[in-house]
């Protein structure tokens, strides 16, 4: 419409009208769009007949109403009968609405009703508006109640966590009023730090006197300063220096945060923590040394860093990798080749293919590659792609020397192969019980012991392994483990345990756990034993003690059993006829009323003379004795008072011949329990040998069934080798007729010296080796390059090349080849057999010089060294695999006069308690010594048998030769693996001592020449 061009005010109006719905259509858009957006459940009710007018996407995300749905509702539709506080929900509504008009708004709580029905517990907050028309409408914003719980509820523990933080937080926290200079608060902390009570330190002029070092105060009063000045709420940190109540100097880290601040934003209030950081400001000083001394070591550490921009190709290594490489800094300039030409062939194609992975598809690598060197070592080389600013492709990575763990990590696999298999042989099962995941992990001689396979046991929890025990031993066993597993502490229970074929075999259980920390994961490690021989002895060796107790108490001759001149132990009728209650540290010589009296050797079998009784009263006794070990008797007493009775001399002598056949019998029974008890000690001596023979069997079982497997194997390979030359036998004959007589002096020369000598190669210098015989065959025009060269490493005869130069142009050269091949194969398997008898053939001799014991005869020439070694051989397999043996033995024989079957017993008992002192692992020295002649004049060897296991108690020491002591745990041990050892070194005339500490404990044998 042009400007001059006029309109009627009818037309005007109408024009006015439109613009004026149009922008109320846009005001509403808009006023939609924020509504529907709201991050708050909003909703929109008619007052006068409740129903819902809108609401936007939140509440129908809240309630799980569609829009559509919920605008067909009314407030009661969605909420329940009652609210929480007993009150009818539409009486509650009216209350709330009227407040709302009251007020303006209204807060209040409220459950509504999703669409499943659940009550949902929200915060509703309620505004009332009165339209032009006079309608009323309300608008609630709703939020879910759980929501604000669970807020505050992490507000209050946030709270409780901050009380409790202030007071039992190892530092001083203080909040400080800066117009006053006071303390309004300040924690305990102070009196544990510096020494001082809280009560006096109130004032800022209190710290300058007493506490703050003067040297440091414009350091703190520069800080304040800045404080003041920021006028904000960032952490300021000062360190400064203070002085503790007894004189000390300590240094204090403060963090200081200004706390409150008045209208005009100035900092009134500051909040401050200090912690004493005095070692840590000595540890700084030191790092800095250390920081200082790591850039030196990480030079020669053998290991660094590159970088590769794939887009240049340049390649950058820090210093380190030129000393791990050996190449000279100054003049050689790295790149992506030259780098991977460093590794070997093999590693070199796993690297290419990782940095080609890492440069296209950005995948990082971690590998571990071998670099030729002299000799070869293994690396540990990673990397990965990022993006530079420039948003070139690079790849960073290190690398480092890893070839002595490489080494260690390969050893301890093969160390648990091992284990396992010796665990197989010595009738030991083994688990490893996982018990926070509830899984046990079996392996040793199930099969043997047991009866099922080791993959059915596998599958056994812990409850599966209680199934098994038998019901009058589980609970007990149980309660046990229970204990166990609670306390850290090991685990030692007996029980009878149901084999696959249904029978309760006897186990002793010992387990451990691998930490005691009670905040780690628990993990018990332990071995089953079948115990079955052991309670059968002990069984039979119980029956025959109770036996002779029984006699020995209740005979009716006085008893006593003596060593030297004391008194071990007294039967009733001796205390009853002599008037002791016991006889502890009572001598022989008491009783006796003989001022001659120098001893029981001095005696017969036999004699009569006076006692004495505990009261002092003499009586005429009869002594019979009986010498039942070396230095210990047997004494009876008969009372002879009655024979001075002239007229009752008939009678007594009557009485006495009665009581002397009574003795006589007595005595036989006597002597014949004596003689069983020796017997039992004699077989208690042998099954002592026999248990030390048994914990050697799994060793001696796998040092004999290495050879044997080779020559079962090396047998059958001879046989097919046999059957293959028989069969191309006449083919060959013919071949060797068609050729010169100097190529078939040198097919035979090459067969027979290849038969003796063997070369062989493995990984990558088998691969090397082979890859360059055959481009020399290939150069010699061998057709069959790639075969023979396998063939010529594999069996380690690389030094015929000369035989092939001469013969591989012959048309049947190959059939040559493969017939001699087999007679080298057939004659290297008949020296593995060789070797192999020569092998089991040592271990059968010292196991028969080991199981031999010969109780009577005389001493003979012995080599005393030999004889020490029959027992080093014997335990090889459990020295081996963690102990190392140092011998310092003279250079020439050490011939003495010995019963060696004897002493092959005391190195027995020796080695293997110095074995299981160290657990296994540690070094074993034995040396053979000279020391001067005595001063008689007698000439002596010393043996030395050291350890540097966990050593002896200085309150046991003088205990570990007497009978059945041991300090095992029971059933790993007898306790006469000393006495044995004292007897037979008694038997030689010679002595035996020992020192002991932990770490280190030695056993010296001296023994006469």
């Amino acid at each position: 419409m042009e400007e001059n061009e006029s309109i009627t005010l009818e037309e005007a109006k109408e024009k006015i009208s439109y613009l004026e719905n149009l922008l109320r259509e846009k005001d509403q858009t808009t006023y939609k769009t924020f509504f529907d957006q709201d991050e708050d459940a909003v909703v929109v009710f008619d007052l006068e007949s409740q129903l819902f007018i809108d609401c936007n996407a939140k509440l129908t995300s809240i309630l799980g109403f569609t829009k559509e749905k919920f605008l067909t509702l009314s407030v009661y539709d969605i909420s329940p009968k009652f609210q929480p506080n007993g009150q009818p929900s539409d009486v509650l509504a009216g209350k709330y609405i009227e407040d709302g008009f009251k007020y303006g708004n209204v807060k209040f709580d409220w459950v509504h009703l999703n669409v499943k029905g659940e009550e949902v517990f929200c915060e509703v907050k309620l505004f009332n508006y009165i339209r032009e028309d006079g309608k009323r409408f309300a608008r609630g914003v709703i939020q879910k109640k759980d929501q604000l719980l669970e807020l505050q509820k992490k507000l209050e523990e946030k709270e409780k966590l901050l009380s409790k933080v202030t007071k039992t937080l190892p530092a001083i926290i203080y909040i400080q009023d800066l117009s006053t200079n006071e303390f309004l608060y300040l924690n305990n902390s102070i009196e544990s730090f510096l020494g001082f009570e809280v009560e006096p330190i109130v004032t800022y002029e209190y710290l300058i006197k007493h506490i703050l070092h003067p040297d440091d105060l414009h350091l703190i009063d520069d800080h304040a300063k800045k404080m003041l000045s920021e006028k904000n709420t960032d952490i300021y940190v000062l360190d400064f220096r203070v002085f503790h109540k007894n004189g000390n100097i300590l240094w204090f880290r403060v963090w200081e945060t200004n706390f409150s601040f008045n209208k005009d934003g100035i900092p009134t209030e500051v909040l401050g923590i200090a912690q004493d950081i005095t070692t840590t400001k000595k540890i700084e000083i030191d790092l800095k040394k250390q920081n200082d001394l790591s850039e030196e070591i990480r030079k020669i550490s053998k290991s660094g860093v590159w970088e590769w921009n794939t887009n240049t190709n340049q390649l950058f290594w820090t210093p380190a990798l030129f000393y791990l490489l050996n190449v000279n800094p100054d003049i050689f300039a790295p790149t992506i080749q030259t780098f991977t030409r460093f590794f070997t062939q093999d590693s070199q194609i796993f690297l290419i293919e990782a940095l080609s992975k890492a440069a296209k598809e950005f995948i990082p690598f971690d590998l571990e590659l071998e670099i030729t060197g002299s000799p070869n070592f293994w690396v540990r080389i990673q990397g990965k792609s990022i993006q530079s600013n420039s948003n070139e492709n690079i790849i960073i990575g290190s690398i480092e020397d890893i070839d002595e763990t490489r080494k260690k990590r390969i050893a301890l696999l093969e160390n648990e192969a091992r284990f396992h298999q010796v665990a197989n042989q010595t009738g030991f099962i083994i688990y490893d019980y996982d018990i926070k995941l509830d899984k046990i992990t079996w392996d040793g001689a199930i099969k043997s012991v047991l009866g099922y396979e080791i993959e059915e046991f596998n599958h056994l929890d812990i409850e599966g392994w209680l199934n098994l025990i038998h019901p009058d031993d589980r609970m007990f066993t149980k309660e046990l483990l229970a204990d166990a597993i609670g306390t850290r502490s090991p685990y030692h229970a007996f029980y009878r345990i149901r084999s696959k074929d249904n029978v309760y075999i006897p186990i002793e259980d010992r387990g451990t756990f691998i930490t005691t920390d009670i905040s780690t994961a628990p993990r018990q490690v332990g071995v089953l034993e079948n115990v079955s021989a052991k309670f059968e002895f002990e069984s039979k060796l119980q029956s025959k003690e109770e036996r002779f107790r029984n006699f020995y108490n209740f005979a009716s001759e006085a008893i006593i059993i003596t060593e030297g001149d004391l008194i071990l132990d007294a039967n009733l009728a001796f205390r009853k006829l002599f008037g002791y209650e016991h006889v502890h540290k009572v001598l022989v010589s008491e009783i006796i009323a003989d001022p001659l009296w120098n001893g029981l050797d001095t005696k017969d079998k036999s004699f009569s003379l006076e006692g004495i009784k505990k009261d002092g009263t003499l009586i005429p006794i009869q002594v019979n004795k009986k010498e039942f070990e070396e230095g210990k008797f047997i004494l009876s007493f008969i009372d002879l008072t009655l024979i001075n009775e002239a007229e009752s001399i008939r009678e007594a002598l009557k009485e006495i011949k009665d009581k002397n056949n009574l003795i006589i019998s007595q005595k036989l029974e006597l002597e014949k329990t004596i003689d069983e008890l020796k017997l039992t000690q004699s077989q208690l001596i042998q099954n002592e040998k026999m248990a030390s023979l048994g914990q050697l069997i799994a060793g001696i079982a796998h040092e004999i069934n290495n050879p044997m497997g080779a020559i079962q194997a090396s047998s059958q390979l001879i046989l097919e080798n046999f059957k293959n030359q028989i069969l191309h036998q006449d083919k060959i004959i013919q071949l060797l007729s068609t050729i010169n007589k100097k190529k078939r002096e040198l097919y035979f020369h090459w067969m027979v010296n290849s038969s003796t000598k063997r070369n062989q190669l493995h990984g990558s210098e088998a691969r090397k080796q082979k890859k360059s015989i055959r481009e020399k065959l290939e150069v010699f025009g061998c057709k069959e390059s790639e075969y023979i060269s396998e063939e010529v490493v594999d069996m380690g005869v690389q030094d015929c090349l000369p035989m092939i130069e001469h013969m591989c142009n012959e048309n049947d050269f190959v059939d040559l080849f493969n017939y001699g091949m087999e007679y080298i194969r057939t004659t290297q398997n008949l020296n593995s057999i060789l070797e192999s008898i020569q092998r089991v053939s040592k271990i059968l001799y010292a196991l028969k010089n080991f199981s031999h014991f010969d109780k009577i005869g005389a001493k003979m020439q012995t080599d005393l060294i030999s004889n020490i070694e029959t027992v080093l051989i014997l335990y090889n397999s459990q020295i081996k695999t963690g102990i190392k043996i140092i011998r310092n033995f003279p250079e020439i024989p050490v011939i003495i006069p010995c019963f060696p079957d004897d002493l092959i017993q005391v190195w027995t008992n020796l080695i293997f308690n110095a074995i299981q002192a160290m657990n296994y692992k540690g070094i074993l020295t034995i040396s053979v010594k000279h020391p001067p002649e005595d001063t008689q004049r007698k000439k002596w060897v010393q043996i030395l048998i050291e350890d540097n296991g966990c050593g002896i108690k200085e309150e046991i020491k003088d205990k570990i030769f007497e009978p059945f002591f041991t300090t095992k745990e029971l059933g790993e041990g007898s306790g006469l693996g000393l006495d044995i050892v004292k007897r037979v070194v008694h038997k030689h005339e010679g002595k035996i001592e020992v020192e002991s500490q932990p770490g280190r404990t030695v056993f010296t044998i001296s023994l006469p020449i």
